[in-house]
């Protein structure tokens, strides 16, 4: 992912007056690290609490990062050359899954830490994407709370932003979109529309009760009129970190069934296959989610995931054709592109 070509800062006092931009210095993990804490401290003005919330980094780690990342010039007056190789690797990856891609740095942490940069790396390739009027979709999950915590003010005055399934959750907060929903109104000035209705129905007949509420309605309705959609993706070997979750069942149980049925990942809780076929389970049925029809009239959709437990899932979501642009990390990349040879190879 390229860094920003003229990003202005109000600089510290101890730094030198003028335009500061961050750039990448180094190819390591540690210095990709200081690149995106740098930003997040410097390009979209987050202090370091709400930084230490993205990253687990706590405040001083995070002060000496910035303090380490001037010495090395990862922050520096110009932008430092991209010596990285992702542009060739979302290449490959577009061109042999049909589909456009966008790579951010891997991190080897653990896989919610992991998710959350991930996120926030994405951000800005994210954000140039969306539109300044019109209605914005959100689903819920790791990545995209690391996308949203991280983003800075930005007003955007004529957009409406909404969940795009519905789920609440205490045990799982990272699920919830109409949280998230609100804070990214609150930061883009924007207008939210809440969905109180849960993810999951006991049955269908439930579900189809639900959908005739007129509060609920009133936020459902506009998935007709979505100009763009960002949204995690759901694999079933994740069951306790994704939209999994919301099933209500034994976990074994679910996985085993999924396992049978071929599903290697949901995209908004719709499931699919290695082939991006769609996969009809009763499961799907009770969710309260926007559809697939409707998806697919979204001209900006925006999929974000990463780990080698999503490879599958990644690779099965691009063969739906369901989505404009997917981010992932390079390390998840490089393992999709493994996978895919040895596809290929009749491994």
């Amino acid at each position: 992912m390229s860094a920003p070509t003229e990003a202005k800062v109000a600089t510290p006092a101890r730094e030198k007056r003028g335009d500061l931009n961050v750039g990448r210095k180094a190819s390591t993990q540690e210095d990709s690290m200081l690149r995106l804490v740098a930003h997040l401290y410097y390009v979209r003005e987050l202090n370091l609490k709400e930084i230490s919330e993205i990253t687990s980094l706590s405040p001083a780690t995070i002060s000496r990062m910035n303090r380490l990342a001037r010495e090395r010039k990862v922050v520096t007056i110009s932008v430092a050359a991209d010596d990285s190789d992702f542009d060739d690797i979302s290449a490959r990856l577009s061109e042999q899954l049909d589909t456009p891609f966008a790579i951010t740095p891997g991190h080897r942490v653990d896989s919610i830490k992991r998710s959350r940069i991930s996120g926030a790396a994405a951000a800005p390739t994210v954000l140039e994407r969306l539109p300044y009027d019109g209605i914005v979709g959100l689903s819920a999950g790791h990545t995209i709370n690391g996308m949203l915590a991280s983003l800075g003010k930005d007003p955007r005055p004529r957009l409406g932003l909404l969940p795009l399934m519905g789920g609440w959750n205490a045990a799982y907060p990272h699920l919830d979109a109409n949280t998230l929903v609100r804070g990214m109104a609150e930061r883009f000035q924007a207008t939210s529309y809440p969905l109180h209705a849960p993810a999951l129905c006991d049955t269908v007949e439930s579900r189809r009760t639900i959908l005739l509420n007129d509060t609920v309605r009133a936020t459902t309705e506009r998935w007709d009129h979505l100009d763009a959609a960002v949204y995690g993706i759901g694999a079933p070997g994740m069951l306790q970190t994704s939209t999994y979750a919301w099933t209500g069942s034994d976990d074994a149980k679910i996985a085993k069934e999924f396992n049978e049925l071929g599903v290697v990942g949901n995209i908004l809780g719709h499931l699919y296959d290695i082939d991006g076929k769609i996969v009809q389970h009763e499961w799907t049925e009770r969710l309260i989610t926007v559809s697939l029809e409707q998806l697919e009239r979204v001209k900006t959709s925006i999929a974000l995931l990463c780990g080698e437990t999503k490879v599958k899932a990644l690779v099965g979501l691009a063969r739906t054709g369901m989505s404009s642009l997917i981010i992932t990390d390079d390390l998840t990349a490089l393992s999709t592109l493994e996978f895919l040879a040895d596809e290929a190879a009749g491994a």
